[in-house]
């Protein structure tokens, strides 16, 4: 058994689990009964802040069974939390809010919210792309229309707050490497978005299902990073970073399996019934009840 070397950072859920959003593929719609806001919740997401920062962690993502913005309480109370831990030392350079961003197209939502999220650290909004064609996009959400994209990012940058982008690979969408390279060129030349991350959709426990691209499909994303990008630095659990025109890239995996032989943990996952593992698959890899 090797020793833990490394935390990388820590994913939390927060809310009530409430959504906005009706996807066909929704990874954390069974999670949704977990949803609580009791005192053990709170404990032990403190404590997954602080244990994480102890072991060099960097990044601290908010995100939920629903959509988190449905319930800005919660994001408050825990950045509130988060703000109480950088004071005493557990400080994270990152802190982003994963979101499907329909709430953040309403000005007087972002007026009241954003700038308390930023005072608070919040340092970037993630905002999930299925489809850079809205229509899709209302589609995957289930919408009969998805905002546009302009005044999401606008309403976002006009508090300060970084703009990043979740492009979600997915079999009928964007699954090759021409829908790839279509769907980052224009998010970075036509909405300026500099920080683009992807995965492929799959169950929650990391197994393909009828939305993750083929196999030959994510091979061709990956050769497309090879031959017309830089890297910066590979993910220890796969995946990596790349320089693309300036932009960063970023291609990795939805999920990455606790292994307990390794010196590091990608993240630790605060759940909403208050159990903190060492992976989004929590089988082996418990570390707080």
């Amino acid at each position: 058994m090797a020793c833990i070397e490394k935390i990388y950072s820590v994913s939390a859920l927060v809310g009530s689990g409430a959504c906005n959003g009706n996807c066909a593929f929704c990874a954390g719609k069974y999670l949704r009964p977990q949803a609580s806001d009791d005192a053990i919740y709170w404990k032990n997401f403190e404590s997954a802040i602080k244990l994480s920062a102890r072991y060099g962690g960097w990044s601290l993502s908010l995100t939920s069974s629903g959509e988190p913005t449905c319930d800005p309480d919660a994001v408050t109370k825990a950045l509130c939390v988060y703000q109480k831990c950088a004071g005493e030392g557990a400080y994270f350079p990152n802190v982003n809010l994963f979101t499907n961003g329909i709430l953040l197209a309403d000005s007087a939502f972002c007026e009241k919210w954003l700038p308390l999220w930023k005072d608070l650290g919040l340092t970037n909004i993630a905002v999930s792309i299925h489809s850079v064609d809205l229509k899709k996009q209302a589609e995957a959400y289930g919408l009969e229309q998805y905002p546009d994209l302009r005044n999401i990012f606008a309403n976002i940058r006009k508090y300060g707050i970084g703009v990043r982008c979740t492009l979600l690979l997915r079999r009928g969408e964007i699954n090759n490497a021409k829908k790839y390279q279509e769907a980052v060129d224009t998010l970075i030349g036509t909405y300026g978005v500099d920080n683009i991350t992807s995965w492929p959709v799959a169950n929650p426990d990391g197994s393909r299902n009828s939305f993750t691209p083929s196999w030959w499909g994510l091979c061709t994303i990956r050769l497309w990073l090879h031959r017309n990008t830089k890297l910066c630095h590979g993910h220890v659990w796969g995946g990596g970073v790349y320089d693309y025109k300036g932009a960063i890239l970023r291609l990795t995996d939805y999920v990455t399996k606790h292994d307990p032989k390794k010196d590091f943990v990608r993240q630790l996952v605060v759940f909403q019934d208050a159990t903190v593992a060492y992976s989004w698959i929590r089988e082996g890899a418990l570390c707080m009840k």
